[in-house]
């Protein structure tokens, strides 16, 4: 029994491997992407927006340089499809963004929570789950079918929609183009401030998430090749599998567990032996019915956005980024305005209007 599963056990125990270095990295930095969204919004501090970039432009610059040398295959990815689903990218998008505020983490930090004993994360985790399989294969999912993927924008036969392909075709010199701007614009950035380069627990976070990304397209794009265990080449999201591992959970006998499975597992873990580490291990509950109202709002909102945008903060604006896909960008920006929408409502009662939203993220320069 074992040798007809050791494909299956093998690369579930790899994800997991991965999400404990992403939850281990995440807790000890404090890694957080709406955190670092609230930071650039309401202040001036932008730690973690540069622990966030210098980990996207890691993933890129290693997931190419991978790609390019033969060692993954992200033409197999279902990221880099003929067809741009740009409707479901940002409403999908915006509603995970706003979920993400109401809750106060993403789907991802949901799991870090959860590792240092939050059991709010607990009942947000397993309604992200259950809301996502829901919209991905439950009663939303003719809805979302009929009304979100329907409006996409097709591309010619045999085209992708990676950046560098929409830009230059499929030429390497336009893929290394597209990487060294993308991994400037992200990761030079992100290091161009001395004070940042001098914290070593931020700098060491971004290349460990950044490059445990690329870890999942290697270890999926490896043992793809095998004939008794097909695995599309994919990296690490959180809301699918997190729907997929509750009904692993339910189903095992019945169902196989997978790479993205194994890091659903391995982020909590992670998370815990950071928290241990730290003496910050301890329960916590919710503190009256509002709150847990606002968390139940936001992360079905979150399961529902994710599904539709393909992914979350993780699984668009890093793993699909890391491959260039103009879907991902996309998602990403949605994810951001959504966001950004739920923190001023949050704050201020109201919707408050995008021009200023976007005035507030770019202030003008002090003469």
């Amino acid at each position: 029994m074992l040798e007809d599963h050791s494909a299956e056990l093998i690369i579930t125990l790899l994800g997991f491997l991965g999400g404990v270095i992403l939850g281990f990295a995440a807790r000890t930095a404090q890694f957080c992407t709406l955190g670092a969204i609230e930071e650039c919004y309401y202040g001036s501090e932008r730690t973690r927006l540069r622990t966030w970039l210098l980990a996207i432009g890691v993933a890129v610059a290693l997931t190419q340089f991978l790609h390019i040398a033969g060692l993954v295959d992200l033409s197999r990815s279902f990221r880099l499809g003929s067809q741009i689903p740009w409707f479901g990218a940002i409403f999908g998008g915006v509603l995970f963004g706003f979920g993400m505020a109401l809750v106060g983490t993403c789907a991802f930090g949901m799991l870090v929570r959860l590792g240092g004993g939050d059991m709010r994360a607990l009942i947000s985790t397993l309604t992200v789950g259950i809301v996502g399989f829901m919209t991905m294969s439950g009663i939303f999912a003719r809805w979302r079918l009929e009304y979100v993927d329907s409006i996409a924008i097709e591309l010619p036969p045999l085209s992708r929609q990676g950046l560098n392909d929409l830009l230059f075709g499929p030429s390497l010199q336009g893929r290394i183009l597209v990487t060294v701007a993308v991994v400037l614009a992200t990761a030079g950035w992100a290091l161009s401030r001395r004070r940042y380069r001098r914290n070593i627990v931020q700098v060491l976070a971004g290349i460990a998430i950044g490059a445990t990304i690329a870890w999942g397209w290697f270890i999926t794009s490896t043992f793809g090749q095998d004939q008794f265990y097909p695995h599309q080449p994919e990296s690490y999201s959180f809301v699918r599998p997190i729907g997929q591992a509750l009904l692993w959970l339910m189903t095992a006998s019945g169902s196989s567990a997978s790479f993205l499975i194994g890091g659903v597992f391995g982020v909590p873990a992670g998370a815990f032996l950071a928290a241990w580490r730290k003496g910050e291990v301890h329960w916590e509950a919710f503190d009256d019915a509002r709150e847990m109202r606002r968390h139940l709002a936001g992360s079905a909102l979150m399961g529902a956005g994710g599904i539709m945008a393909l992914g979350c903060t993780i699984g668009q604006g890093m793993t699909g980024i890391a491959a260039l896909s103009l879907t991902s960008f996309i998602a990403l920006a949605g994810i951001v305005i959504g966001a950004l929408i739920g923190i001023r409502y949050l704050v201020e009662g109201h919707i408050p209007d995008l021009c200023r939203l976007v005035s507030r993220l770019f202030p003008p320069r002090e003469s």
